[in-house]
């Protein structure tokens, strides 16, 4: 009974593991998570931001407006244009938006690093005003710079007017409409700006403003970083024609992932549920008859990342931009108010020089004109011709130089065929040479057979000929005896 209940608990022991492998193989896979029981996104866009694949998607071409989140764009343009270090002057427009603002003064001057801090983490209105006046001197010529930016980016979709996103009354051009997708787009070329990635992802920042005041902001996304693993960003924005709009961005074991959600109250949790799907891997994967589809790849290139990258140019190239760049000195824009006083006195001196000084129109001042005009064209004209010479030297100073040494070559060939007849007669024994000069022609291979040859025949005086003739067998002394029989 002992050993037949030992080997009963043996055969357990054995088969329990083996039981519980098989039931954990052929257990079915979990099931995804189920959406969130809300109000359904408008529009919604999962993209992976190392491969630009799109993983989910839903609506993601139509366009709404877009809120606060347009501020990444406008963002990316600002930095496009202008250093972190440079200076933004404040309008009475800029300073008169309404809130979300940082409350930035009349005539004061920020920093770009303050006033992107201030966009990104508290999505202040009137530090997005500022940018746009002082990139594009005013709303419209930044929403054209912002438009060509997009284009160039791979935007589809997008109408930009506001640079804060404000809609309605309140927002430039009735506000600014773009997609999901296009968002997605602008999400990843800010992550690849590291100004723009580390300022998202701060969930309180301080500094001194330009008045001496501490700041101290506080991240309106800080529940989605506080509470979601690995979030690294981005932005939100709430209107009521938006709706709520948020862009969110999460790393986790090396791979990031963009989540974009628009017109829907539960923005945190429907980007939540993207983000959860795409890192469990439950999105569909492609197949050679449905591949997914991908956003375009990262173009953008901001100003302190170009001069980064040509720092390295020598100074002669450019002896101004080096300086800047070696002293670091900071560059600053001329206020609205200081444009529009140059503007009028610029106008003012002029009409007062044409009332002043009349200047009908005579023959010599026709000929004066018609003289500079020749003279203007005539220093072209020079121009040009010492162009052309100066290419002509170069070509013929490359034709020369090819010439030379093909010279050479043939100099070098005809050497080297001397050289070669010289061990021929050498080796056969047949002539003596004698060295008139380094014409191979000067040599004369006569056969063996032949009694006697010249060498250097023709060439020189006939004094200098030299014959050669081979020896000839000496006959042995004749005897005595014999001598005496001759005789």
């Amino acid at each position: 009974m002992t050993r037949t209940r030992h080997a009963r608990r043996s055969w357990i022991l054995v088969l329990l593991p083996a039981l519980l492998a098989l039931s954990s193989f052929w257990a079915p896979p979990a099931a995804a998570a189920d959406p969130p029981a809300t109000q359904i996104p408008a529009g919604y866009i999962l993209v992976d931001a190392d491969t630009g694949v799109v993983l989910l998607a839903h609506g993601e071409h139509l366009p709404f407006f877009t809120a606060s989140t347009i501020k990444v764009l406008t963002a990316l343009v600002t930095l496009e244009h202008r250093s972190l270090a440079s200076t933004l002057h404040v309008s009475a427009l800029a300073a008169s938006q309404p809130a979300s603002k940082i409350d930035m003064k009349e005539g004061s001057a920020w920093t770009v690093d303050q006033a992107l801090h201030s966009l990104l983490i508290i999505s202040a209105n009137d530090a997005a005003y500022a940018m746009a006046e002082n990139v594009g001197g005013d709303l419209s010529g930044f929403a054209a710079m912002a438009s060509a930016t997009g284009r160039r980016l791979g935007l589809q979709n997008t109408d930009f007017r506001d640079p804060a996103g404000l809609d309605g009354p309140k927002g430039f051009g009735g506000g600014t409409k773009s997609s999901a997708y296009d968002l997605a787009i602008v999400a990843r070329n800010a992550l690849k700006v590291p100004a723009i990635a580390d300022a998202a992802r701060q969930v309180t920042y301080e500094f001194t403003d330009p008045t001496g005041a501490g700041r101290r902001l506080v991240n309106h996304n800080r529940g989605f970083l506080t509470s979601y693993p690995g979030a690294i960003g981005l932005k939100t924005g709430f209107t009521d024609q938006a709706s709520r709009t948020l862009i969110t961005a999460a790393q986790r074991n090396g791979r990031t992932l963009i989540a974009v959600v628009m017109g829907t109250w539960d923005d945190t949790g429907w980007a939540g549920y993207l983000l959860d799907e795409g890192f469990s891997g439950a999105t569909p994967a492609p197949t050679p008859t449905a591949p997914l589809a991908k956003l375009p790849p990262v173009r953008l290139a901001t100003l302190d990342g170009r001069a980064s990258v040509f720092a390295g140019v020598p100074s002669v190239l450019g002896s101004g931009a080096s300086k800047v760049a070696s002293t670091g000195a900071k560059t600053t824009s001329p206020t609205p108010q200081q444009l529009t006083e140059r503007s009028t006195a610029s106008t003012a001196s002029k009409s007062a020089k044409s009332a002043a000084v009349p200047a009908p129109v005579t023959p010599n001042t026709q000929a004066t004109s018609s003289a500079k005009a020749t003279a203007s064209d005539g220093g072209l004209t020079i121009g040009s011709v010492l162009k052309t010479l100066g290419w002509l030297l170069l070509i013929l100073l490359i034709v020369g130089v090819a010439l030379r040494r093909r010279a050479v070559k043939r100099q070098r060939a005809r050497r080297i065929e001397r050289l070669r007849a010289h061990r021929e007669a050498r080796r056969r024994g047949m002539i003596d040479i004698l060295e008139v000069d380094d014409a191979v022609a000067d040599i004369r291979v006569v056969p063996a057979r032949t009694a006697h040859h010249v060498a250097s025949a023709g060439k020189r005086h006939p004094a200098d000929r030299r014959v050669v003739r081979p020896a000839r067998p000496r006959r042995p002394p004749a005897a005595p005896s014999d001598r005496n029989a001759e005789r």
